[in-house]
């Protein structure tokens, strides 16, 4: 794929989320939609990993359907979910050390929605759905894994990590685990639906090792969550749900991955793209445009959260940096 022509790249991405999402459609037909966006999650989430190497993808795809299990099981206890989600993002946050805190926090990403609202399955008991979840998430991912070796193979662009040292390391990811933590208790407290779910990866994905990244993430974040969530939000009120919303989800993601990873192009603009792509995967139901309207709110909100902790760790830094120099 690195020598492909920028066509024969689009190209190629456009058939692995088809690939993707021909089983989602599926399990929408036969009355199992439930389970079709954590496939999804599992196909997305081994596919940003592939760019790292097939191998983390495949653990990858493991480890969100151990997380996402867990996290259907705990959805009822706010301290032991929250303590769960908390160790799990300060867990994937440690990759920073070796360079793959990117790829590895798509799991606690998905994962957040499980927690918040694990999906239902009628006439089905809570701990077979969990089961089912997560056999999903894990099918999602292996599928995707092996959609990207059969149609790419070793064409895949390989991303190099960029390792970050120990002591920034361990800041961030116990910065991460407490604030993702906390955030998780209050939802499972007060807000447990699907929704709330926006204010834990939000979080998990503005803050960055480095002040500066989370401003400038968090900005731009904050810029392509309004302007995808306004499209979203047309689409939903015009009655665009079910299997049509699947199709149009799967396509939104579709530029939102050639924006990223064939066209390069700024930050904000994957977003534009890949949040109605998400909206619409989980648009069910009568109050589906609620989906848009709080995923712009609690954006927000973590926004707000992320550039306050970035200001204060920054300030500390330039304290402790010229306390350094004057001793």
């Amino acid at each position: 794929m690195a020598s492909a022509t920028r066509g024969q790249r689009i190209l190629l991405i456009g058939l692995l989320v088809s690939a993707l999402m021909v089983i989602p459609l599926f399990l929408e037909m036969i009355g199992r939609g439930s389970l079709a966006a954590p496939f999804a999650y599992g196909g997305i989430i081994a596919f940003i990993a592939a760019f790292y190497g097939l191998k983390l993808s495949v653990a990858l795809s493991v480890a969100a359907g151990v997380g996402g299990t867990l996290a259907a099981l705990l959805n009822p206890y706010p301290i032991p979910g929250a303590i769960f989600f908390g160790l799990l993002t300060f867990g994937a946050a440690l990759m920073a050390r070796r360079g793959l805190h990117n790829p590895v926090l798509t799991v606690p990403i998905f994962v957040s929605f499980i927690l918040v609202a694990p999906p239902t399955v009628a006439g089905v008991s809570p701990t077979t759905v969990a089961l089912l979840v997560g056999c999903a998430l894990i099918a999602g991912g292996l599928w995707a894994t092996a959609a990207t070796h059969l149609l790419i193979g070793s064409s895949l662009p390989h991303i190099s990590p960029h390792p970050i040292g120990w002591h920034t390391t361990l800041t961030y990811a116990a910065l991460m685990g407490v604030l993702v933590g906390a955030a998780a208790w209050g939802l499972l407290t007060w807000a447990r639906f699907h929704e709330g779910a926006w204010l834990l990866l939000t979080l998990i994905i503005v803050l960055q090792p480095s002040p500066h990244d989370t401003l400038v993430r968090s900005l731009q974040r904050l810029a392509g969550t309004l302007m995808g969530g306004a499209i979203a939000l047309v689409l939903i009120m015009l009655g665009m749900q079910g299997t049509p919303a699947l199709i149009a989800g799967g396509f939104a993601i579709f530029i939102a991955l050639t924006l990223r990873y064939v066209l390069h192009r700024p930050y904000w603009e994957y977003v534009a793209a890949l949040t109605p792509g998400a909206i619409l995967l989980n648009a069910r139901g009568v109050d589906a445009a609620r989906v848009a309207e709080d995923r712009i709110g609690f954006t927000m909100l973590a926004v707000v959260a992320a550039v306050t902790i970035a200001l204060v760790v920054k300030a500390f830094a330039i304290r402790w940096t010229h306390a350094a120099k004057s001793t």
